[in-house]
């Protein structure tokens, strides 16, 4: 179920303007979101404009080694992928976010910059919380980027048409 700020329909109504300027967000911009930023901009590269991702804080310096292990594994390298915040996504503009965590929908909804995007939220479980072995880890991040691309697909198939 897509929760937003703006208008029911607005997880349904096609696509006025193109290309679109979309930013994920999540908690720590490490699984969730830079998984989201890479598969949009592989699936959608020539109808999108701007694509980036964030968090509420930027997670520390370095990626997560199990994202970029099941990202590799369709193809899509984002080892370079450095975490941010949406203090350092600035002023850019963005007609949409999608977030896939409560909180970081809570501060995009509140942020005067993000004031004209549409605001979605994907709840889409935390990977950062197993805390299993290697081989479950790995399973779990693979549903987790398999749901993602699921829901990229259900929400933007009108792109390709």
């Amino acid at each position: 179920m897509i929760k937003s700020t703006s208008n029911t329909e607005a997880a349904n109504r096609p696509f006025d303007k193109l290309p679109l300027n979309i930013l994920f967000a999540c908690t720590h911009n490490k699984i969730r979101s830079p998984m989201a930023e890479a598969m949009m901009k592989d699936m959608y590269a020539d109808l999108i404009g701007l694509v980036d991702s964030c968090g509420m804080d930027d997670g520390g310096d370095l990626g997560d080694g199990f994202t970029i292990t099941v990202m590799q594994e369709i193809g899509l390298n984002i080892m370079d992928h450095e975490p941010k915040s949406f203090v350092d996504i600035g002023q850019s503009h963005f007609d949409m976010v999608i977030c896939f965590s409560e909180a970081s929908f809570e501060d995009a909804s509140r942020m005067k910059s993000l004031a004209g995007a549409s605001i979605e939220y994907w709840p889409v479980y935390d990977m950062a919380l197993i805390a299993e072995g290697r081989e479950a880890r790995l399973n779990a991040y693979r549903n987790v980027r398999d749901d993602i691309k699921t829901m990229l697909n259900d929400r933007f198939k009108g792109l390709n048409a």
